[in-house]
């Protein structure tokens, strides 16, 4: 086509212009109502394709493509095919067909048939279960489903599809199988299967066995023993142990427990786990059964192998270790009683049990005391350790045997003493002599006084004690380290002393004088105070360095009158003190003023005697002098004598 155009104003016309020619083209095709047929197509019907062409341009169809699609998949076999044989669909399949319009000349736009699903003329196939064993399953027994099927068209099963459900919740790891392990189940589960089968066209609907409760699985016993193991003899307890498994895990509970003696079941000792040994007698054959209980059911039982009662040995020795006091039970034993050993054994079998002894002393055997139940007090010594062990035999030969050891037991020693003179004279020297103490199995090795508070030692020793209640003590030791104590009480007069004692100076002389009783009378003189004529005793304190030791004096008199003088030896004062005797005694329990007094001598001097022949006026001054040098070198000595002692 081509179009001339000419301008006008209405008045004039222009000039013409003719347009470039223009061709017209063909117009694509279109197919359209697109229709399989039938709609509800059967694996027996053929597929037909119906559609409408349409083309403006009225050209007619023309090498129009057609194609076929199964599942989503092109089948190139049916390209331009309007039908498609029965022979080519099959129950479920999904079909589709394609139009694409050719005029000739163009190819219009591709066009979709709606997808159809083939339908069966297969009939539905069946199915039935149920679950072996259907009763009382236990925790050992396996599930099997056992599936029956059936099909209306004879069809042969082509697939089953299986479900476990365990308290209601499937359990995939068993899914299609037709049986559930043992070790998958537990006792109290509830279990189901469901089931489905198929032709290979059609599944069955599902179908559900019988509901299956695993029951409870008795116990087993795994193995069993009477202890204890080895030789039985009447002395020993008889004791079952046993192991049992429960495939449940259930704790043992219930189980019984019968005891056979010589193949006879003894209902007497019926689950008892232990049958005391009191229970058994020689040459018995016993054995013990167990039935494994758990609480619910009881298993099978297991039987231990008979066993013989065989003899027993005498029971361990009863030992009595003792000294023999001659009384029915033993005593501590000592040095001078025998060592007696006693024994007790009870025999199980009550048969006669005999005794035998072996001694050690010290750690050491004493083999010529074997045999014997006594050891001679000859033997012993305190300190020593004696053990001795009894071997206790049955007349079958069969021992036992214990020992015990025992220390010999030191006997303290006696304290005893005794004081002379008899009787005792207050204010005069006596000995206290503790040489009588004794100790029966040794000897006294130490004596200790206390005499007024005073510690001492000896076994003899001299006091003086004026009158008065005095304390003394006595404790001696023994060469074992014991000791023992005696103390009494000494209740002494008033000492028998001068009374009255005087002295003055006549002249040269010294004139004593006092009141006493006495048969003899002992006269002390000395240039410094007397503090004892007998020396230091006893009971007298140390003199610390540079004071002076009392030493034993002489008398300077005896005399049996009541009054002594003599010429005053130094011209210095004098110290005397007089004693007294009672029944041999010498009383020198010195009191100053009663017994001793002192007199101011240094006037004799100038009152000595002329001789007649002589001039006193010429004597007197180296008599004078002589006195006073003896008076010096008297000092002297006592000085001297003090430090000795002293040192």
């Amino acid at each position: 086509w081509q179009v001339e155009v000419t301008p006008s104003d209405v008045n004039e016309d222009g000039e013409s212009v003719m347009l470039d020619p223009v061709t017209i083209g063909n117009t694509v095709p279109v197919a359209r109502s697109l229709e399989l047929s039938p709609t509800d197509p059967l694996d027996t019907d053929d597929l037909s394709l119906d559609y409408e062409y349409f083309d403006l341009d009225g050209n007619p169809q023309q090498n129009t493509v057609i194609q076929w699609y199964l599942d989503g998949g092109m089948i190139p076999e049916l390209d331009g095919s309007t039908s498609v044989s029965s022979l080519w669909t099959r129950s479920g399949d999904e079909w589709q067909a394609s139009v694409k319009p050719h005029d000739g000349t163009d190819y219009g736009d591709t066009t979709w048939t709606p997808v159809i699903v083939i339908g069966s003329s297969n009939l539905q196939p069946s199915a039935t279960a149920y679950i072996s064993p259907s009763g009382n399953v236990v925790t050992i027994d396996a599930l099997q489903v056992i599936v029956g099927y059936s099909d209306p068209d004879g069809d042969p099963k082509e697939a089953t599809e299986i479900r476990w459900l365990r308290d209601g919740t499937q359990i995939s790891a068993y899914s299609d199988l037709n049986w559930v392990p043992p070790e998958a189940t537990s006792k109290g589960e509830s279990w189901v299967s469901e089931v489905r089968v198929s032709d290979g066209l059609i599944w069955s609907e599902w179908v559900t066995t019988s509901t299956v409760v695993i029951q409870n699985t008795p116990p087993v016993v795994t193995s069993i023993s009477m202890l204890p193991e080895g030789d039985l003899i009447t002395t020993m307890n008889l004791t079952v142990v046993w192991e049992q498994n429960d495939i449940d895990g259930d704790a043992e509970s219930n189980s019984q427990i019968r005891w056979w003696i010589d193949g006879e079941w003894v209902r007497d000792y019926d689950d008892m786990a232990t049958v005391l040994a009191s229970e058994t007698i020689r040459d018995q054959h016993w054995s013990v059964q167990v039935i494994p209980g758990d609480g619910e059911d009881l298993g099978s039982s297991m039987k231990t192998t008979s066993r013989a009662i065989q003899n027993a040995p005498p029971g361990t020795p009863v030992i009595t270790l003792g000294g023999d006091f001659g009384l029915s039970e033993l005593g501590v034993p000592d040095s001078v009683h025998d060592l007696a050993a006693q024994a007790t054994s009870e025999d199980p079998d009550e048969e006669i049990v005999l005794f035998d002894y072996q001694w050690y002393r010290n750690g050491f055997h004493v083999p010529d005391l074997d045999g014997q139940s006594v050891v001679s007090s000859s033997r012993l010594e305190p300190g020593q350790i004696w053990s001795v062990t009894v071997i206790a035999s049955d007349p079958w030969g069969l021992t036992t045997s214990t020992s015990k050891e025992i220390a010999i037991a030191n006997l303290p020693p006696l304290a005893w003493w005794s004081a002379s003179p008899e009787p005792l004279v207050p204010g005069a020297m006596m000995s206290l002599d503790g040489t009588a103490s004794i100790d029966s199995d040794g000897e006294v090795v130490t004596w200790f006084w206390t005499v007024n508070g005073v510690s001492l030692s000896g076994p003899v020793i001299d006091v003086l004690l004026p009158g008065g209640v005095h304390t003394i003590a006595l404790t001696v030791i023994d060469d074992m380290g014991d000791s023992d104590t005696l103390e009494n009480e000494v209740i002494l007069g008033s000492v028998n002393s001068v009374s009255e004692l005087s002295a003055s100076l006549d002249g040269s002389t010294v004139r004593l004088s006092w009141n006493g009783a006495s048969s003899e009378y002992r006269v002390y003189r000395s240039t410094s105070p007397i503090t004892t004529v007998v020396g230091l005793t006893a009971l007298d304190p140390v003199p610390v360095w540079g004071d002076p030791v009392p030493f034993d004096m002489e008398p300077v008199g005896v005399t049996s009158d009541t009054s002594w003088s003599e010429t005053a030896p130094v011209a210095a004062t004098l110290y005397y003190a007089v004693s007294t005797l009672v029944d041999g005694n010498e009383v020198v329990w010195l009191v100053d003023g009663v017994n001793m007094v002192s007199v101011d001598a240094t006037a004799a001097a100038e009152s000595i005697d002329t001789d007649p022949t002589g001039s006193p006026k010429l004597l007197a001054l180296p008599i004078a002098a002589l006195l006073l040098i003896l008076g010096a070198a008297a000092i002297g000595i006592t000085l001297a004598e003090s430090r000795r002692r002293s040192a």
